[in-house]
């Protein structure tokens, strides 16, 4: 797995262009509501108990991607305790933030490695492979919604298109050869990840329906949050649209530059909104607003559960090497 080698020169460079790309758009967005002021002192009078459904929904969206772990990981004979697949969901959310390039999932590798002698191999292949159950899921969803707009103000072709591509595109990364390597490219190795992992799965009907199951519900948690941090600052719009812009957003996760995707999804979101006929500058509230509880959530439980599991993990390497020690 080549993200947990020691970075050298490229990584010192892709660093460096992920700190460059998260000033330039953190100070666009901020000026941005400089010069609108309006749209700034709308967040200013958003009541505090209106953030605690959408806290809620971000703790769903950190359970769901935990039982994603527990329930994949169990294929491969690991049996992950509810500390073990939560509190990862919630390290790798707050690592995600701390660090550039998904800092947050080379830990959890890390800690699966270490703790349970998981290899970075099979993480590799359970990783690509929710990626192409998710873009699956999100093709499909993303074309079903646009139809149901179609003929009104909020079709958009050139979104309806992307998410068409995207749904033909699966079936065809499907019929890739997967028993050897194709070429050195990271991304070709990456395919080719995901295509043994949805070799595993394909072979075991029960876990696909319930990865697929368990996708579709984390969507659907995902659009609850656009949806209601809409209606919090007073702009309700129907749940398609806030699935539609949740799914738009999602495809932001292939532009792992910032941490966190910091500016980069806030700007999509900001996008998708404006195409979709929600507004930009509604569209970059509910942004900043889902952004700020996703942040919440995170550090709310991130510390708490890095701190149970390294402690766990400091445990489990003294007993391993005492056993060590006794059998010479």
């Amino acid at each position: 797995m080549s993200s947990t080698q020691p970075p050298g020169r490229s990584g010192t460079t892709m660093r460096a262009i992920s700190f460059a790309v998260l000033l330039v758009t953190v100070a666009g967005i901020g000026l941005y509501l400089d010069r609108n002021r309006e749209v700034y002192d709308k967040l200013w009078v958003i009541p505090v108990w209106s953030v605690l459904p959408l806290f809620f929904l971000g703790l769903l969206t950190l359970a769901t991607n935990g039982l994603y772990l527990k329930i994949f990981a169990r294929k491969f004979d690991l049996k992950l305790r509810a500390r073990e697949w939560f509190g990862l969901a919630a390290v790798t959310a707050m690592g995600n933030y701390l660090t550039p390039l998904s800092g947050g999932l080379m830990a959890r590798a890390a800690y699966l490695k270490h703790r349970h002698e998981f290899p970075y191999s099979r993480f590799l292949v359970m990783l690509a492979a929710n990626y192409l159950i998710a873009f699956a899921v999100i093709g499909v969803a993303g074309t079903i919604a646009m139809l149901t707009r179609f003929g009104t103000g909020g079709f958009s072709w050139m979104v309806f298109l992307l998410f068409a591509a995207t749904a033909l595109a699966m079936p065809l990364v499907l019929l890739l050869p997967c028993g050897r390597e194709v070429s050195d490219c990271r991304v070709l190795r990456f395919i080719q990840s995901a295509l043994a992992g949805m070799d595993v799965i394909r072979r075991d009907g029960a876990l696909l329906w319930k990865l697929v199951a368990l996708t579709l519900w984390n969507v659907s948690i995902g659009a609850a949050l656009y949806f209601t941090a809409f209606r919090t600052i007073g702009v309700p719009v129907p749940f398609g649209l806030a699935l539609l812009i949740h799914l738009l957003t999602s495809y932001t996760v292939l532009l792992n530059i910032t941490p966190g995707n910091l500016g980069v999804q806030e700007i999509i979101t900001t996008v998708a909104a404006a195409l979709l006929g929600a507004g930009a500058e509604t569209g970059l509230l509910a942004a900043l607003i889902v952004r700020a509880v996703t942040i919440l959530c995170a550090f709310a439980l991130g510390p708490f559960f890095s701190y149970l599991l390294s402690k766990e993990l400091m445990a489990s390497g003294a007993a391993s090497s005492s056993g060590t020690e006794g059998s010479h």
